[in-house]
């Protein structure tokens, strides 16, 4: 819902969730995460047309995500982290849909991840922070640059490269570099696979962002193994 409204400009607050294809308000018990997407069968009970797969998809991610940060990471970084992958979540569900990316959940947020580095409720120092939100914005920004002057054609939107500069406030340079890698192979492998099942041309448009952010989720959960390999294959 919220991904749905910030990406609209609409109000996160009232009213009440309606269909969006006859407007028809939804009641609660139509409303409960991916139970009520089943009963349906996907289909509104009024106008009888599709609800998007995105809703009961997002919120088994979303479960998924919760649980194992509650899992994998101290409790002392819990909240910030809880934050920071609510963002990545909406992030993942408007690109999905809109292919835009709202600056609500990266660019606005940076500050708050500045703030959490600074109070030490992530395991980064301020200056550590602040390095990844510049690396994260520069690097895209220049490649993006460099691609539009070989190519002539727009390569990567200023969504993406808000992403990765939130990205890199929560997880400094490194976490900012191995999201921006991982991201990049599955997003190819992905891409790939989308192309040759669907028959599209090299023209085909897809969403970055979500693969950006799968992949900050990944190093957040699993950061200690990621530093480790790195650090094993540079002995």
């Amino acid at each position: 819902m919220v991904s749905y409204r910030l990406i609209r400009g609409e109000s996160i607050i009232w009213p009440r969730s309606s269909c969006p294809q006859c407007s028809h308000i939804i009641p609660w018990y139509d409303n409960i995460p991916v139970i009520s997407w089943l009963i349906l069968h996907g289909h509104c009970r009024f106008c009888h047309k599709p609800i998007s797969i995105l809703y009961p998809f997002i919120e088994l991610l979303t479960a998924l995500v919760m649980t194992l940060l509650y899992l994998y990471v101290p409790g002392i970084y819990f909240f910030a982290y809880f934050i920071f992958f609510s963002a990545l979540i909406v992030t993942i569900r408007s690109d999905l849909e809109t292919m835009l990316i709202s600056r609500f959940v990266t660019l606005f947020l940076i500050p708050i991840g500045l703030f959490f580095a600074f109070m030490q409720l992530i395991p980064l120092t301020i200056f550590d922070s602040i390095i990844g939100t510049l690396f994260g914005y520069g690097f895209l920004f220049i490649i993006s640059k460099l691609f539009k002057v070989l190519t002539k054609k727009e390569g990567m939107g200023e969504g993406d490269l808000e992403l990765l500069a939130f990205i890199g406030s929560f997880t400094g340079l490194f976490g900012c570099w191995i999201s921006l890698l991982l991201g990049s192979v599955i997003g190819s492998i992905i891409g790939l696979g989308y192309m040759l099942i669907t028959k599209s041309d090299r023209a085909a448009k897809i969403p970055f962002g979500p693969f950006l952010a799968g992949a900050a989720i990944m190093y957040v959960l699993w950061q200690e193994c990621f530093i480790t390999l790195l650090f094993y294959q540079s002995i």
